[in-house]
């Protein structure tokens, strides 16, 4: 969540607006109005949308923050045999900790964004993901008209002023995740320990909302937080969700959320119930649709889908990946979009990203860079504990990670820079099957970990004690597939 740049000067007074408000019959849908199946890693929409969902990113070491829980963005369920609720990730990475349902699209779509300056985890291969299609678009989406070639975004989010920086696309949860992250200020001169501000929430440009959900979480039988997610779209073949929302103001206020879900635990000892209305709301650039940060997240999740552009590489697409995630700051123009650019960056650190918007698909084929899952798609859906990526940083894509969600080890990233001969800490895309066990440590990290890949689409991999100068041989390693 990192918003940052705002034009709203010369707010435009809203124009009359269609609102009919419906609860849907059976749940949310996905951002293309299809009904949502549930598979592997989350929340599965077959024609070609997502199930929306709020991705929280790791940040920085020097800030600490802790943004709220899983949020699911979009996605009408529809129980598929035995299909279990959409992934939820519990962020945590240097610091920032956020939690939000991860989505997935095993459709024919694609999302695209500017990516950081080239490193090891560009692919080009052939592959087995779906091709986009336009004609997967359902719902209120599909009335709109076609996209225009220009800019379709004109107003920042959250006031410029009231940002403290923007997390790109890729920040492990604990797989790249595909949305923006615009944290906000914290009163008391920004200090860490300082409360998020409660900051207005605005249409990023003529929009219209097509679905709003709300998320209650209860710990021991008391509601410790409620937050807001909306689905919205400029035009037909371009969607963005914004989660983590405080509070509805103006017409999206006072929706009858109706059509709610089974509370759900993502193993912290809280339940999370979400409830979702569909509606038809047009929003003029600037208009406020309500609040941001505050007690319920320390930033506003921003993603952005578009169906414009060719699906990327994933080597297993029944993990159901949102294929048509994009960096929503692509559709500004001018210096509010440098403004906002300026933002990427882990703020605590001082790092910022030189170009691009972060990167989302790692996959590489016939390699040990991408994701990995500790079991099948079904078998890994709802466990964050089973999840691995070993790719690269976000911010700085010369260096390698490996994140973990658990099994092999505590929740936690590796951080390195990645050699390129011998077996000490070797860059991903360079191991092939069979070559060799390969060990990695990190700074600050206890221990080593163990890799072998075995073949294309599964390795070994094992936590123990030491260091990389002693001898290596697995002794109880985990197995991960593709």
């Amino acid at each position: 969540m990192i918003g940052l740049y705002a034009e709203i000067s010369g707010v435009r007074t809203p124009r009359p607006a269609t609102t009919s408000v419906t609860s849907s019959p059976s749940g949310p849908y996905c951002s293309n109005g299809v009904a949502r199946r549930h598979g592997s890693s989350g929340a599965s929409c077959g024609g070609g949308g997502r199930p929306v969902r709020l991705r929280g990113p790791a940040s920085p070491a020097a800030e600490k923050i802790v943004l709220r829980a899983p949020l699911r963005l979009q996605v009408k369920r529809v129980w598929v045999a035995a299909a279990a609720s959409a992934l939820i990730f519990l962020l945590a990475g240097g610091g920032l900790f956020l939690t939000f349902r991860q989505p997935k699209v095993t459709s024919a779509t694609t999302r695209t964004w500017a990516t950081a300056t080239p490193s090891p985890s560009s692919s080009t291969s052939a592959s087995p993901s779906p091709s986009s299609s336009t004609d997967q678009i359902h719902g209120v989406q599909a009335t709109l008209p076609s996209c225009s070639a220009g800019a379709l975004y004109s107003v920042s989010p959250i006031e410029p002023d009231k940002l403290s920086y923007i997390l790109p696309l890729g920040n492990f949860t604990p797989l790249p995740s595909d949305h923006l992250y615009f944290v906000i200020t914290r009163g008391a001169a920004n200090g860490t320990n300082a409360p998020t501000e409660t900051v207005k929430l605005f249409a990023p440009g003529d929009i219209t909302v097509f679905r709003i959900g709300r998320q209650v979480q209860t710990t021991n039988g008391k509601i410790v937080n409620t937050d807001y997610y909306m689905n919205f779209a400029p035009c037909r073949e371009v969607s963005g969700a914004f989660g983590h929302v405080s509070s509805l103001a103006g017409r999206l206020a006072g929706i009858d959320f109706d059509n709610c879900e089974t509370p759900y635990s993502i193993g912290n000892g809280s339940l999370y119930e979400h409830c979702a209305a569909e509606v038809n709301i047009e929003v003029r650039a600037g208009e406020q649709l309500g609040t941001a940060g505050g007690k319920s997240s320390a930033a506003l999740d921003f993603s952005s889908d578009d169906w414009r552009v060719p699906a990327p590489y994933v080597a297993n697409p029944d993990h159901h990946y949102d294929l048509q995630a994009s960096c929503a700051l692509k559709y500004y123009e001018g210096s509010l979009k440098t403004s906002l650019q300026l933002l990427l960056g882990r703020g605590g650190d001082g790092r910022h990203l030189a170009q691009g918007c972060g990167e989302v698909f790692q996959d590489k084929q016939g390699t040990l860079q991408g994701n990995w899952f500790n079991g099948t798609p079904a078998q890994t859906s709802n466990d964050i504990r089973k999840l691995l990526a070993l790719a690269h940083e976000n911010v700085d894509p010369r260096i390698a990670v490996i994140s973990i969600g658990g099994t092999i080890t505590q929740r936690g990233e590796w951080r390195f820079d990645p050699t390129h001969s011998g077996t000490l800490n070797r860059e991903f895309s360079e191991v092939t099957p069979g070559d060799a066990i390969y060990c990695y440590q990190a700074s600050g990290m206890p221990g080593r970990i163990l890799i072998e890949l075995i073949s294309e689409t599964n390795l070994k991999i094992e936590h123990q004690s030491g260091s990389c100068t002693a001898s290596v041989a697995f002794a109880q390693p985990f197995d991960y597939q593709r």
